[in-house]
């Protein structure tokens, strides 16, 4: 009598230790860019708006023109930046400085612009 072939056991998969690590601190890192892009693309430097319409503006500093009259920049925060004329007499913020402000709307210079009530803090 003939005896049947017997099918080749399978050989265990074995994932290395090394390996696991590996993938575990990828697969952090990818969640840990994803966190940090989206709250990159809904950040806002509007941070609050009071009932009276003023807006407190919280951000980094870019300046677009300084002179002896007036000065205006934008804040910025994450992807989104906000056109800003600083009240008379203020002085220039730095450039990248993190900035405070806080303003009314002023539509005479555009949708999305503020003209400050007091100086940067």
């Amino acid at each position: 009598m003939a005896t049947t072939p017997l099918a080749p056991e399978h050989a265990t998969r074995r994932i290395s230790r090394r390996g696991l690590i590996i993938f575990v601190l990828a697969a952090m890192a990818i969640i840990a860019a994803t966190v940090v892009g989206v709250r990159g693309l809904t950040g806002s430097p509007v941070q609050s708006v009071a009932a009276d319409g003023s807006a407190t503006l919280h951000g980094t500093w870019e300046p677009y023109s300084c002179d002896i009259r007036v000065c205006q920049g934008y804040v910025q925060a994450g992807a989104r930046s906000v056109f800003v004329v600083l009240a008379a007499g203020c002085p220039e913020p730095a450039r990248a400085a993190d900035v405070t402000i806080v303003g009314r709307p002023d539509a005479s210079l555009g949708k999305g612009s503020y003209r400050s009530v007091g100086c940067a803090g």
